[in-house]
């Protein structure tokens, strides 16, 4: 299961004032947290019984790639760029998916794009 610790905002006596957005992302990013923390909590509870592990081996790897896909996306809503940080995200799946679907919706993103930026 992850390794890194979670990373909680500071309370608001101990910060200044961020934009609403920046803390509803800060919040969204702890809720993912918690989930995390609390999927990796079920994992090892479950990874404790070896006949659990023999009979459900499959499953238990999908709740620790649940682990880290949420560890990844609370960390890429904390970034200051998040797409910028999809370059960082240590699931290559999610790595990939986020980067591919970031690269479709750009703008001009392709040489048809471009060309039809150019003829306007």
């Amino acid at each position: 299961m992850s390794s890194l610790p979670t990373m909680r905002i500071a309370s608001p006596q101990q910060c200044p004032p961020m934009p609403e957005e920046l803390v509803v992302r800060a919040l969204i990013a702890d809720e993912l947290d918690r989930i995390r923390e609390t999927l990796e909590e079920m994992g090892v509870q479950l990874c404790c019984d070896p006949e659990i592990v023999r009979s459900h081996f499959g499953a238990l790897q999908t709740i620790d790639e649940l682990c880290q896909r949420n560890e990844n996306l609370a960390r890429t809503l904390r970034a200051g760029d998040m797409a910028q940080e999809t370059a960082l995200i240590t699931l290559e799946s999610l790595r990939t998916r986020m980067q591919s679907a970031l690269a479709e919706r750009r703008p001009y993103n392709d040489a048809a794009s471009i060309g039809m930026r150019a003829s306007r």
